[in-house]
């Protein structure tokens, strides 16, 4: 059936609990797992005449972020 399960991620919450169905399946099918962290490329609109930098930075810090999978051996 399937051999390798492309499991993608943009770091919410129901992102980690689909991946952790995606690994569990793919485990009781004998499959690899790749994990890909997707996120939209935002512009945040100021009134101001600064953009702060850890603005344009806040939400790709995620992608960086230990996934919590509690109880299961990765």
């Amino acid at each position: 059936m399937f051999k390798h399960i492309l499991l993608p991620t943009d770091g919410s919450e129901l992102s980690a609990a689909a991946i952790k169905q995606g690994i569990r399946f793919a485990k009781s099918i004998g499959a690899k797992v790749t994990g890909l962290c997707v996120m939209p490329l935002q512009h945040p609109f100021f009134y101001e005449t600064e953009i702060p930098m850890n603005a344009f930075w806040k939400r790709s810090d995620l992608c960086s972020l230990p996934l919590r999978l509690d109880g299961l051996a990765v």
